[in-house]
């Protein structure tokens, strides 16, 4: 009886220890968890932007800079829950249309968020590393190490400049009109900068008020430039019409929807695109080779003779190699091919295989048909009506690409998009956000023309003049207008990193000298 009741005790006890230490794991990192619920909301499709402002605080609070372990930690499962929120769509993409099994399709997200999430664990960190070892106040710190580690995750391993804080500021139109002399990770730094100043007033503490105040001049300096340039009109005298065919994914390139894929553009255009100066077909609206498919390739050059309209659809071609591109074809009114555009930055493990010849067991993780090449550069196609810059699928998330593509001198930027791939997920609103950055930055329209929506057309100063619904046919009608201007930023490109950079080495500097004279 007594043994009974002792194993009994012990059982009970440990489970009591373990709901404890659960319990305690829990009620540690419930701050982080909290902000990354908060980074989710923020962004597409939910884009409750205000919260921006106040989604790092717990965060911060969790900096501990006697415990530089939990430190890193908190900021790693503020990323795992933030991450996993705003990218799950990769397993669609992978196991629904890439081939890739369900268990594969997982791992490969898992690895791919404990990848991302290095980024929030090595900001909180270096926070508190900096405040241990230098004395360097968060609030301080806080804002240039952010912005520091956002360039190099869209710059490393090719890059995945996705979801970035500034994003999720895209429908604050007046905030995010100075990207045209800063860029994106101007915003961003500002977000952090009011989070860190809004967590030292409910902590109360005395941040350097110098720098507060200068904080608060630039905030309402961005603001008074947002709403001066909002006031900006301009004629727009060309007319396009986008045909969103929306096509699903699961019979795009299959061999017996073709001929019905090409019907469908073709009387979508002659009924409701006529008489525009460009009409625009998605990424790969044609799914095929379209210079070896004679019977495809006769009716579509005829079109827009009959439209009286520059045609411009998404389609495949091979380079001399025989090595399928990701390409755009421009038709004229004659039925000649004045120019052609092939993707230059092309998606790993989506379009081409990273480290093949290295590691050749990769080419299990690539979905399938992902074996394209990448095309010259990123020069406009050159038409009667002015020089059309051209973006493929997600290469308008990479502000270095749209800014070389204007200097090329492209006057209006077109972005040929398939997002089917992602299902009624919030991967197409995220994509699309990005759209009206690259529109600011660079002073031009935005023409958007996606396979399932969103297709839209974006003013220079990013509003949203129409768009469609996602996962709808739609032919959307509008007008724009060739800008031969050169904004700030598309001149000199991200050099915010670089003052960023300084500003952080000056801060090491300054507070290692103070350092050394108390001693």
């Amino acid at each position: 009886m007594s043994g009974h009741k002792s194993k009994g005790t012990g059982e009970s006890f440990r489970h009591t220890l373990t709901g404890k230490k659960l319990f305690e794991l829990f009620y540690n990192f419930h701050l982080p968890l909290f902000s990354g619920i908060l980074l989710i909301l923020i962004q597409p499709p939910v884009s409750f932007f205000p919260l921006a402002f106040f989604a790092l605080i717990p965060l911060l609070d969790s900096i501990k800079k006697d415990n530089l372990r939990f430190s890193f930690f908190a900021g790693y499962m503020a990323g795992i829950v933030s991450y996993f929120g705003l990218i799950y769509w990769v397993i669609i993409a992978m196991h629904r249309y890439g081939g890739i099994d369900i268990y594969l399709s997982f791992l490969i997200l898992l690895l791919f968020v404990l990848y991302l999430s290095f980024y929030t664990g090595f900001f909180t960190l270096s926070c508190a590393w900096l405040e241990r070892r230098l004395s360097i106040p968060v609030y301080l710190s806080a804002p240039l190490v952010w912005v520091l580690l956002e360039y190099v995750r869209g710059s490393l391993m090719s890059g995945f400049p996705w979801s970035f804080l500034a994003h999720s500021q895209y429908n604050f139109l007046p905030f995010i009109q100075v990207v045209s002399l800063t860029g994106s990770y101007f915003i961003s730094f500002l977000i952090v900068a009011i989070n860190a100043l809004i967590y030292c007033l409910w902590r109360k503490q005395k941040p350097f008020m110098p720098y507060a105040v200068v904080i608060a001049i630039l905030l309402a300096a961005t603001l008074v430039y947002g709403f001066v340039s909002l006031t900006t009109k301009q004629e727009k005298p060309f007319s396009t019409a986008i045909v969103q065919g929306n096509i699903r994914q699961d019979v795009k390139w299959d061999e017996t929807f073709k001929a019905m894929t090409i019907k469908k553009y073709l009387q979508m255009t002659l009924q409701d695109a006529k008489g525009t100066d460009l009409t625009i077909w998605p990424e790969t609206a044609m799914p095929l080779l379209f210079d070896k498919e004679i019977y495809a390739n006769k009716y579509i050059k005829g079109l827009p003779g009959l439209t009286n309209s520059l045609l411009l659809f998404g389609t495949m071609s091979q380079n001399k190699s025989g090595k399928f591109r990701n390409s755009s074809y421009m038709i004229n009114k004659t039925g000649e091919t004045i120019g052609v555009y092939s993707k230059v930055h092309l998606v790993p493990f989506g379009e081409y295989t990273p480290l093949l010849s290295y590691l050749p067991f990769f080419e299990k993780l690539t979905a399938a048909g992902g074996d394209f090449v990448s095309g010259e550069g990123h020069a406009p196609i050159k038409t009667d009506i002015g020089n059309i810059g051209i973006l493929i699928c997600y290469e308008g998330a990479f502000p270095s690409i749209t800014n070389e593509t204007v200097r090329e001198g492209a006057q209006v930027l077109v972005n040929l998009t398939n997002d089917a791939w992602y299902e009624k997920t919030s991967a197409p609103f995220q994509h699309f956000a990005f759209y009206i950055f690259r529109a600011i930055e660079t002073d031009r329209y935005m023409l958007r023309a996606a396979n399932t929506g969103i297709s839209a057309i974006i003013d220079p100063q990013g509003r949203i003049e129409a768009k469609t619904p996602i996962f709808v046919d739609a032919v959307l009608k509008g007008s724009f207008a060739m800008r031969n201007t050169k904004t700030f930023y598309v001149r000199y490109g991200d050099y915010f990193i670089v003052i960023a950079l300084l500003g952080l080495a000056a801060l090491v500097i300054a507070f290692r000298f103070r350092k050394s004279l108390k001693r």
